[in-house]
């Protein structure tokens, strides 16, 4: 829920179009993967060790995701959406 509302003001908040690219569709899929990984750590306790990597190495994935995809946007001046004149 934390990266789709970063993503979605960052977007916003820089008058680009609020649609999920590539890039941002594989965050929530690095996301969710994480999530479903720690959640079947706790449920299978054999499998826990490699699970629980899984879920670290994907969330590093998705958070890491954003700040290359959305780094450079945040990082430039904002375009003002009125006209000048």
């Amino acid at each position: 829920m934390t990266l789709a509302v970063m993503s979605r003001a960052t977007l916003g908040h820089t008058n680009n179009t609020v649609t999920a690219s590539l890039a941002t569709r594989g965050i929530y899929a690095a996301i969710v993967t994480a999530g479903l990984a720690r959640i079947c750590a706790a449920l299978e306790p054999a499998w826990s060790g490699p699970l629980l990597q899984l879920a670290a190495i994907t969330w590093c994935l998705a958070f890491f995701g954003f700040a290359a995809a959305y780094g450079p946007v945040l990082a430039r001046p904002v375009q003002s959406a009125e006209p000048s004149g």
